[in-house]
């Protein structure tokens, strides 16, 4: 049995998938929304447990099409592109932690509380 090796663009090294890749992509993304919305419709976990659920569920969710729609892998030929993506996601981890990080300290700072209103 020939072991299947993913097609790789020359110039950019990014893949390409297949009819049955991102069948297997939708059909699990479909399975994992539909999932969220039953147990958030049935109201089947307390809320904090709820919380937690859905939240797991969306990160499998993203892993599912990071893997099957962008082909984000750890193959030696592609790890530029693996690269690039955890690159961003570091900036918009920065960006993100840092707002927060200045709101609060204005919130703070201007004594913004609900005593003083």
């Amino acid at each position: 049995m020939a072991k299947h090796e993913p097609e790789f663009d020359v110039d950019t090294g990014a893949t390409y998938g297949t009819h049955k890749s991102y069948a297997t992509g939708f059909i699990l993304s479909i399975i994992l929304t539909l999932t969220s919305f039953y147990l958030v419709s049935t109201g089947a976990f307390s809320t904090l447990h709820l919380y937690i659920a859905v939240g797991v569920l969306a990160l499998i969710q993203l892993f599912v099409q990071l893997v099957f729609f962008l082909h984000l892998s750890t193959h030696s030929k592609a790890s530029w592109n693996l690269l690039s993506f955890l690159f961003a996601l570091l900036m918009v981890l920065i960006f993100v932690l840092g707002t927060l990080w200045i709101m609060y300290n204005l919130y703070v700072n201007m004594g913004m509380n609900a005593m003083s209103m």
